[in-house]
């Protein structure tokens, strides 16, 4: 097996004595394995995004001894030679820490541009991946974060041996990841969908007032004719002002404000 070592590192609050609250620690291991098992799945697997975050198909994450006088666990990602071959052996824990930072940073409202060629294959898709593994990383990122709710000045990090920090947790991090769903429908939101999975609802969509692009989802009991409008935009985005939509929206906010996502509640021709 290929094996990838890393560090997961708290400091202050708890940490400086070498201890954290033993239910906060619980919970914020089981965020990172949760995320560290989604992202790895996705990069062994061809992009398939598994929610849950419970197995790995074709590695295994291992946690070792925490070493004396600090809070700092060290963790190893097995990887099954078939898949780290597939993969390129000599380049996989490369294309694995591009991938972490990248959707990691994604869900954290950080900028970052992946830099491998096996990631940048995975942005470049006509899928929204991006869309749909940040969705499936805020939960186990919030939960990630459990001990800086507890104390605002502590700092969670992974370390990369040799090479240093790969993400860092802290409390404006937490703020990203700690949404709500507003209640008041925002309607006749016009524009165009730039990408779409028709299979799990979740696409992108440039709004033309924001003058951006904002990820959503639709309701999977959507209507087949709205499902056409959709797909409809998607064919006609690339022709200057075809395509266009009117969307029905709940927005998903970060408690930064920022809006992470529309829940589309009716789409319309515009």
């Amino acid at each position: 097996m290929k094996q990838i070592s890393f560090k997961i590192s708290y400091h202050n609050g708890d940490a400086q004595d070498g201890r954290l609250d033993m239910y906060d620690a619980s919970v914020s291991l089981q965020g990172f394995a949760k995320a560290l098992s989604i992202t790895t799945h996705a990069l062994l697997n061809d992009g398939e995004i598994r929610k849950k975050g419970n197995s790995i198909n074709g590695a295994k994450l291992y946690i070792n001894p925490s070493r004396k006088g600090s809070f700092e666990e060290l963790i190893t990602l097995a990887v099954e030679n078939s898949y780290a071959v597939a993969i390129g052996t000599s380049v996989i824990a490369n294309v694995f820490y591009d991938l972490v930072k990248w959707t990691w940073s994604k869900t954290l409202d950080q900028e970052y541009k992946p830099e491998t060629a096996q990631v940048k294959k995975l942005e470049e898709r006509v899928e929204p991946f991006i869309g749909e593994m940040e969705e499936a990383l805020e939960i186990p990122l919030e939960q990630a974060h459990r001990p800086i709710k507890k104390f605002d000045n502590m700092v969670i990090v992974i370390k990369r041996s040799r090479i240093g920090e790969i993400v860092r947790l802290d409390s404006e991090t937490l703020k990203s990841v700690s949404i709500q769903t507003e209640q008041n429908v925002i309607r006749d939101i016009s524009g165009n969908v730039t990408r779409y999975n028709i299979l799990s609802g979740i696409g992108r969509f440039y709004d033309d007032n924001l003058k951006r692009t904002v990820s959503f989802k639709l309701d999977e009991n959507a209507s087949s004719s709205q499902r056409r409008r959709i797909t409809w935009s998607l064919h006609h985005a690339q022709e200057p002002g075809q395509g266009k939509i009117r969307l029905d929206v709940k927005r998903v906010v970060s408690a930064k404000g920022i809006t992470r996502r529309y829940l589309v509640q009716n789409v319309s021709r515009a």
